[in-house]
């Protein structure tokens, strides 16, 4: 493969990159300003190429382009350095620079890129961004907060995190090929029209990435492969061409991946062995530059000049040599799963040992190959099940299964039947685990479990309600779970907020057992209740509890459970992180958490994420949820207020129609529903739909739970559905009562409603004082969506936003527009600010401009009271 060609196939499939990028310098050419572009990507994914054509075409229309590479370079400013040359710039050497001398440098610097673009545009093009000097990379952050009005593009690239988020430039992600991209650039390369078999097999190995796909494919044209052959024979074919010792080599690297251990597993001398895998590199036999997961292709087809006995062979000598060696029992072990047989006492040590010193994942594979060999042996089997349960509950609970089937033992069975309940959800083995020898302990147990079940379940969670009873005493972990159960269906049917809380607090009074499932129900009643420090305390000892021990699929419930309260308070930045995270665990790991997604699309909505908030929701099955009350109503008040955000308001109506529905079909009190309550009646009221019934459900909840966030929420229901004074009366009272939780997204509620309603009471002084107080609060809350319907309000009454000292108050306007502002307010003239700030003079101006219609005001001269105000 020729140098040549690197270019062209790295530009496979990397059109729309190129055209966004163009899309920028083209605009900073024709002065639209500074423009920026960070195109990001793996190694050989076309970064390279991307920005080679960039340059050159902006050279090509009279820009002056200043290029560089980042090497891995140390020195400060030795990139920059290099990339300012090419314009005769000289940048001074530093060896240790203070804070004060770096930022002088950086401004003279960047004067001189400003100069000259007034003579032409300027393009600055830096690849690898990551492997440059520290400083050189702070001075590029340095340039990009400070464009302006200058002809004066940026264009990027990097694979490796960066220690400054470069938040001001437009990214570009190359995503690996398509499947189309690849059957291309196969019939390109090879001059022929690939089938979907061998488009597939080139796209898995060489992860989509071009420059890996050449390498593959120069490999197939060498070799004249046809095109129904395996892939992974091309290895094979290219290494029964070579020496016997160096297929001797190449097998027992690929067995061991350990160079040292080389010689002894091939039978030769460590110098032979050293120069032959030289040779073997050289002649590109070992799959290296291909991404790890896709490496284990190329490594099953060098394997391939192997008979099975040989590699079975191969594999045991390996494992003999690595055990030998003293190496990680993990290391043998991997050999050993690949045997057919574990046929010897010490290797069953061996696997057994490697379990216990290895992650959940680990555990699971080398468990997985004892049960192979052993299906009947029960323990082995609830070893592995306990395993997967943390990371793959399906498999956990099919092992489950079978290990139930195979015992007698009444306590084991019973043990086996709550494990396989929690881990699925199901009531399976709970029925088929009662016996009358079992401890007081295991029933015990076997009834917290299905109470906790049953209590998701909208066809049994009325019954479960009615049945459930506290244990006589709380001293023992099953009673414990079954007091954490008990307080949750105590609050759901309507008891005593005491009692429920009592539950709670007893459910948790030993710190170091967490249960998630029993624990989770406790610490929802004390958020409920409006106890939320205790619940934030448990839950933040579960989710770290639960992470240190590798549990995701506990981790995840606790970490959905923690942002609910911190939803509650109106926190929604660290809700959506905990939501997010708990998300992307569940697809890492292929299972189902349809709650958090639930989650996260009404929080994506609250803070103006629409696409991402219908992308989830259509996500859930509403089929597979329907049986699951809590979840099912949420995703139906999620639905609505998708379409409510849309300003469907018919739409709204109807979906938050159907969670009423929903949330009557239990005949419980369960005070949990208040918030899916007023939202109901909420959108109800606008859409002038009758709402009697959902608030008299809204009354009778508050009556049945007296706590304040309970009061609250009757007010602000009530105040959507009155008019006049009273509705006044009522929201004012719902917003002081938010305040005293706190529950910002609530209280900032309120405050809009208030709003609204001195609006149309034509008291346009009364109205702008609620809804700036709405916006700010909105805005703590991080909730873009209300905080928007605040401000578009405000703005239609005459008012304007006036800007605190606070970085809450200036959340409206961009960094640059703060700094220009804070300086204007202080007597700053335009020409000083933009000398300051090393920026254009009509940059001051536009920003300037900007942040007065956002201020909603009209001169230089209101901006100091507004700052002030």
């Amino acid at each position: 493969m020729d140098n040549q060609s690197c270019p062209v196939t790295e530009l496979f499939g990397r059109e729309s990159a190129l055209t966004t990028v163009a899309h920028h310098t083209t605009a900073a050419r024709r002065g639209a300003g500074g423009q920026a572009v960070l195109v990001r990507g793996a190694r050989g994914s076309g970064k390279s190429a991307v920005l080679r054509l960039a340059a050159e075409t902006e050279s090509r229309a009279g820009t002056a382009v200043l290029s560089s590479v980042g090497r891995g370079e140390r020195l400060p400013l030795a990139v920059a350095r290099r990339l300012l040359a090419q314009t005769g710039v000289i940048v001074p050497e530093l060896r240790d620079p203070a804070a004060a001398d770096l930022y002088r440098v950086y401004r003279g610097m960047w004067r001189d890129v400003v100069t000259l673009s007034q003579r032409s545009p300027v393009c600055l093009v830096l690849d690898d961004l990551d492997a440059c000097d520290g400083a050189t990379v702070r001075w590029i952050d340095f340039v990009l907060r400070r464009l302006g009005e200058e002809p004066v593009s940026l264009v990027l690239s990097h694979h490796a995190p960066l220690d400054v988020e470069l938040a001001r430039a437009h990214v570009v992600e190359l995503q690996p090929l398509t499947s189309p991209q690849v059957a291309d650039m196969i019939s390109t390369t090879l001059h022929f029209p690939p089938d979907a078999v061998f488009t597939s097999l080139c796209l898995r190995l060489s992860g989509g990435i071009p420059r890996h796909l050449t390498t593959v494919l120069a490999d197939i044209r060498a070799a004249k492969a046809l095109r129904q052959e395996s892939v992974e024979l091309v290895a094979a074919r290219r290494l029964r061409d070579q020496p016997e010792h160096l297929r001797a080599i190449a097998t027992a690297l690929v067995v061991v991946d350990r160079e040292d251990l080389v010689g002894p597993l091939a039978g030769v001398s460590a110098r032979i062995a050293e120069n032959g895998i030289s040779a073997l590199r050289k002649e590109h036999l070992l799959g290296e530059g291909l991404p790890d997961h896709v490496r284990e292709w190329y490594r099953a087809g060098v394997l391939e000049v192997l008979g099975p006995a040989e590699v079975t062979d191969l594999r045991h000598r390996a494992a003999v040599v690595l055990d030998e060696s003293g190496h990680d029992v993990r290391a043998v072990a991997d050999q050993l799963v690949h045997l057919p047989a574990v046929d010897t006492p010490w290797m069953s040590q061996v696997l057994q040992e490697a379990a216990t010193a290895g992650g959940p994942q680990e555990a699971a594979r080398y468990l997985r190959r004892l049960v192979e060999l052993d299906p009947d042996d029960v323990e082995l089997r609830v070893q592995l099940a306990t395993e997967l349960s943390r990371h793959d509950p399906n498999q956990a609970c099919e092992h489950l299964a079978a290990a139930f089937h195979r015992t007698t033992d009444p306590d084991l069975r019973a043990a086996l039947a709550v494990k396989h309940a929690l881990t699925g959800r199901t009531r399976t083995f709970l029925r088929l685990a009662r016996d009358p020898a079992l401890s007081e302990d295991l029933s015990t147990l076997l009834d917290a479990v299905q109470l906790s079940i049953d209590l998701d379940d909208v066809h049994a969670v009325a019954g479960a309600v009615a049945k459930a009873f506290p244990p006589k005493a709380g001293d023992t972990t099953a009673q414990r779970c079954l007091l954490g159960v008990v307080a949750e269906a105590s609050m759901r049917g309507g008891g005593s907020i005491e009692t429920a809380v009592g539950y709670a607090r007893a459910a948790l009074a030993d710190p170091d057992a967490l249960t998630d499932w029993s624990m989770l129900s406790a610490a929802s009643v004390l958020r409920v209740a409006g106890h939320t420090e205790e619940a934030l305390d448990v839950l933040d000892r579960a989710v770290e509890a639960f992470s240190r021990n590798g549990d995701s699929l506990a981790h995840c419930r606790s970490l959905v459970q923690r942002a609910l309260v911190h939803m509650s308070l109106g926190d929604l930045q660290r809700a959506t992180q905990d939501t997010s995270t708990a998300v992307q665990a569940m697809r890492d790991g292929g299972w189902q958490l349809p709650r958090a997604v639930i989650l996260l699309a009404w929080l994506s909505l609250q803070t103006g994420n629409t696409p991402l908030a219908a992308q989830l929701l259509d996500e859930v099955d509403e089929d597979a949820i329907r049986h699951l009350t809590p979840t099912h109503r949420e995703y139906l008040r999620t639905r609505g207020w998708l379409a409510y955000v849309r300003d469907d308001i018919p739409l709204a109506a109807d979906w938050m129609t159907a969670c009423a529905t929903v949330l009557t079909a239990t005949g419980l009190s369960d005070p949990s529903a208040l918030p899916s309550w007023t939202d109901v009646i909420q959108v109800l009221t606008l859409a002038g739909r009758d709402a009697t019934a959902a608030m008299r459900e809204v009354d009778r909840l508050a009556k049945a739970w007296p706590s304040r966030e309970s009061a609250a929420f009757s007010l602000l229901a009530r105040a959507y559905t009155t008019s006049g004074p009273a509705a006044l009366d009522m929201a004012k009272a719902a917003s002081d009562a938010f305040a005293a939780i706190p529950s910002l997204i609530q209280q900032a509620r309120t405050e809009l409603l208030l709003g609204q309603r001195w609006t149309g009471a034509g008291q346009a002084r009364e109205a702008r004082t609620h809804l700036r107080t709405a916006v700010g609060l909105a805005l703590r809350a991080r909730s873009r969506t209300l905080a928007d319907s605040a401000r578009t309000m405000l703005l239609g009454v005459g008012g304007r936003m006036s800007v605190a000292s606070t970085a809450d108050g200036l959340a409206v306007l961009t960094a640059s527009e703060r700094k220009v502002v804070e300086l204007a307010a202080a007597g700053v003239t335009n020409r000083a600010i933009a000398d300051h700030l090393f920026v254009t003079l009509r940059t001051v101006e536009v920003h300037l401009t900007r942040a007065y219609r956002k201020l909603g005001i009209s001169s230089r001269t209101e901006l100091a009271d507004v700052l002030a105000s």
